[in-house]
């Protein structure tokens, strides 16, 4: 059986709603082609609202040659299938390549993202193990009862986390993100330090991380977005996909798991359809046993679950609704 990754081609527009011209100019007033179709927008290392990718990727320059080089090189990982040449020049060309999350990217490597997450895990959790949420998500396993026990006994990972995980990252299905994961990830592979620079020129964040650990973070969100600019462009390839049309979070998670494009090696085809649907329930729920499973669930579920997302606040939340999700012992059975 063949699997591929289905991800739906969605609208033209841009997450601001903006569509390139007949011109080549941004409906949003944004930087306008000029002759020779590059782009003059005005580029200014201070002003995230001046960035395009291509006062990074200019046609001829080392960045752009070494990017096309990783695109088209053989082997990657699973599923992903090389670019011609001509295919990535003619990718990067794309006015649609041009748009950065200038500001988004600002508040991703803001030293105080990292206590700003952790509190907005905190927060959900509150939030989440409402009785109205947790009988939301009981009520979710009872509907996908059938696929939830057949991968918890497929994999070992017990369906009240996956129901956690599916509630966490996506309300249970809910709510996957409108940014374009390509320009995701392309925003913080290559504009990550000037994001770092402009964050930095906030006194109050400059006093939260020392110089030393700003500087691997910065190394950190640079290497895992080119990884998964990588991961997403040559998957998209094998798939037949318009990889400029993906959408996600702000992170570049697809999906209703909200999987990485380098962690699509681990997505599962959950309804036997012989394809890969991550916007698919059986598929998604099929896809979180999967990985959860490679990484050690029968073993150790919270390090587990740390494996999905690297924030112990993040794992103490699904875990906490995992088991909230579970009934309530019979009273006449108390103190057996």
């Amino acid at each position: 059986m063949t699997v591929v990754l289905v991800v739906p081609l969605l609208a033209l527009a841009a997450v601001d709603g903006s569509v390139p011209d007949a011109g080549g100019a941004p409906a949003d007033g944004g930087p306008a082609r000029v002759d020779g179709g590059t782009w003059d927008g005005g580029f200014s290392a201070a002003v995230p609202a001046s960035w395009t990718l291509s006062a990074k990727l200019a046609s001829g320059s080392p960045a752009r040659a070494a990017l096309v080089k990783d695109l088209t090189a053989k082997g990657g990982g699973v599923g992903e299938t090389p670019l011609s040449a001509e295919e990535a020049q003619a990718l990067l060309d794309d006015p649609r390549a041009q748009l950065v999350y200038g500001d988004k990217t600002v508040s991703i490597v803001a030293p105080s993202m990292v206590s700003r997450h952790r509190q907005e895990h905190l927060d959900l959790m509150a939030l989440f193990l409402k009785p109205e949420r947790v009988e939301a998500g009981r009520a979710f396993v009872k509907a996908h009862a059938a696929k939830l026990e057949e991968v918890e006994k497929k994999t070992g990972v017990d369906r009240n986390v996956i129901v956690g995980i599916l509630m966490w990252e996506s309300k249970l299905g809910t709510i996957t993100g409108d940014y374009r994961a390509f320009n995701v990830f392309t925003s913080q592979a290559f504009f990550i330090d000037e994001a770092s620079a402009v964050a930095l020129s906030k006194a109050d964040e400059k006093k939260k991380a020392s110089p030393a650990a700003q500087a691997r973070r910065v190394e950190s969100i640079r290497n895992r977005a080119r990884a998964n600019l990588l991961a997403l462009l040559r998957q998209c390839k094998t798939r037949g996909i318009d990889a400029l049309e993906v959408k996600g979070s702000w992170a570049g998670a697809l999906g209703f798991p909200q999987f990485m494009p380098a962690s699509l090696r681990w997505a599962d085809d959950g309804n036997g359809d012989g394809q890969i649907d991550l916007f698919d329930m059986d598929d998604s729920i099929a896809s979180i046993g999967r990985y959860l499973q490679a990484h050690g669930f029968k073993d150790d579920r919270t390090k587990a679950v740390w494996g999905y997302n690297h924030e112990d606040a993040y794992v103490q939340g699904v875990l906490a609704f995992a088991d909230a999700l579970k009934p309530a012992p019979d009273a006449g059975s108390a103190g057996r």
